[in-house]
């Protein structure tokens, strides 16, 4: 092996961003990068497209659209079977940022489940813990109870800065509870990341269940595991072990997997809200519909670009996912053809966690009236996408 040069690197990874969901979707893949290719298990001089999965099958057993390709733009593609054994200790620690699959809980309730994903408020694009109801709401329900991240398991005290957020919604029906991140006032917050533990991508945006769907959940117990939806009765859907993708344990939840996020294993789309699962007299899952959760709850898993509700003489804000300290623009034009002005748009630098934020003000023109179309241009590493939406509220008719 050799060192490469920033620039080497920067040109494999460009070259692998071009191609990565595409090799994604593939089945069985765990996970995409750019390194030396492996020659008797061990790290060639050669550089390579790498394409992690859960099991190298024999090229005979797979059908032509299920093949790799042996190389991409002159790059070598080497497959890597690579399935790592979850990090228990990552997931019962403390976490800043607050990411899916680790430990959640309220010390009135018991013992911890799973954080299943950070979501958003829709209109102001708050960002919300997301797990069950059977977790974190004590009986009787009590709003505002504190929620801990990690929760301790018995007979271990509470550790020190555990402290999550508040208790804000839930839905005994459909299992589901939300709690902020920091308190009210924005004290004792912590930062957040859409990435969910062990996965290789972030959720990105939900769609509703169907049966024979692949799916994915990320639980503080047992880890990645994979299934296939085979029922549902709308709302409540059942999932079976998928025979190409068992187990690593064995069984698709246990104690402290509830609240794990179900997601389509191809694109990573969330469908549901892991709450229960057995193992006799066979191994079994459920989970619930997280369209239906969103609706209920208010909230919505973020897919690329979001967009707040825009009030005449208050604020608009704009949320977006991409690569960790991409370069980002916002441009918000009106119907009249006129590009807003407004400090806060224009140029903006993703975080650490790949999120990038604007907000700016609205003014009270009498131009700008309840129903009128903001069209906004969000361009994310160099890709645009046009997020619309609607004007709120009642413009300054004195002017």
């Amino acid at each position: 092996m050799h060192e490469i040069t920033p620039q080497e690197q920067e040109q494999l990874l460009t070259l692998m961003r071009r191609h990565r969901k595409r090799l994604m979707a593939y089945p069985n893949v765990r996970a995409v990068d750019v390194g030396f290719a492996l020659k008797q298990q061990r790290p060639s001089d050669r550089l390579a497209i790498r394409v992690h999965v859960n099991r190298k099958l024999p090229t005979s057993d797979l059908a032509d659209a299920e093949r790799l390709p042996e190389e991409i733009d002159g790059l070598p593609v080497d497959v890597i079977e690579s399935n790592p054994v979850p990090d228990a200790e990552f997931r019962h620690s403390r976490q800043d940022p607050v990411l899916g699959g680790i430990s959640i809980g309220n010390v009135k309730v018991g013992g911890p489940g799973t954080l299943g994903s950070i979501v958003f408020e829709r209109g102001t694009l708050r960002p919300l813990a997301l797990t069950n109801w059977h977790v974190v709401v004590a009986s009787p329900p009590v709003a505002m109870d504190p929620i801990v991240q990690p929760q301790p398991v018995p007979p271990d005290p509470e550790p020190p800065n555990s402290f999550l957020g508040r208790l804000l919604r839930w839905d005994e029906g459909l299992d589901a509870a939300l709690c902020s991140i920091g308190e009210q006032d924005g004290t004792r917050s912590r930062s957040v990341s859409t990435r969910i533990a062990d996965l290789p991508l972030p959720a990105a945006g939900s769609k509703p269940h169907t049966i024979g769907l692949r799916v994915v959940k990320s639980g503080l117990r047992t880890g990645v595991t994979n299934g296939i939806i085979d029922g549902t009765d709308g709302l409540e859907f059942s999932v079976v072990v998928d025979n190409g993708l068992p187990p690593p344990q064995g069984v698709l939840g246990g104690p402290g997997d509830s609240g794990s996020l179900w997601l389509d294993r191809d694109t990573f789309t969330a469908v549901g809200l892991h709450f229960a699962s057995i193992t006799d007299p066979e191994v079994r899952a459920w989970g619930h519909s997280i369209s239906a959760i969103c609706d209920k709850l208010n909230v919505f898993v973020l897919n690329d670009v979001a967009i707040g509700t825009p009030w005449i003489g208050g604020h608009c804000r704009v949320l977006a996912q991409t690569r960790a300290n991409a370069v980002c623009n916002l441009r918000v034009v009106y119907p009249s053809g006129r590009t807003s002005r407004a400090s806060g748009l224009g140029q903006a630098l993703a975080d650490a966690q790949g999120l990038v934020r604007w907000q700016w003000r609205i003014g009270t023109s009498t131009g700008r009236r309840p129903g009128m179309k903001l069209n906004a241009f969000v361009t994310l590493d160099g890709t645009e996408h046009l997020v619309t939406t609607e004007l709120e509220g009642t413009p300054d008719v004195t002017q």
